[in-house]
């Protein structure tokens, strides 16, 4: 149970080192949370015997993506593919935050 709430912990390290150490890059530091948080997720309803949500935030996510891209896709013709996986990345990173709080109150509610 103590590496579900440390496995956010040294993400959150990590996103801090990153961004101490490479301060001008095009990436930011949150960008490694997903990693962390996933895990943390799945330890999270592992530890409560509930089945994992996180293929459905999956699906939720793809369909996420799909509109933004289509919205994009509409709005300027010339897309940057950049600008569009950085855009969806950062979906990604704010989507697995819910998720990470989503599994602890299913995992303190049960």
């Amino acid at each position: 149970m103590l590496f579900i709430f440390l496995i956010p912990v040294i993400g959150l390290v990590a996103a801090f080192l990153i961004n101490k150490i490479f301060p001008h890059a095009q990436f930011r530091g949150y960008d490694v949370l997903p990693f962390f948080l996933f895990a943390a997720c799945n330890l999270a309803t592992t530890h409560a015997n509930l089945p994992s949500f996180l293929p459905y935030g999956f699906l939720f996510y793809f369909i996420l993506v799909v509109i933004v891209s289509l919205n994009d896709a509409i709005k300027n013709k010339n897309i940057s593919l950049g600008k569009t996986i950085r855009k969806l990345w950062d979906y990604l990173a704010a989507c697995s935050c819910f998720w990470y709080l989503g599994s602890l109150i299913l995992m303190f509610a049960y």
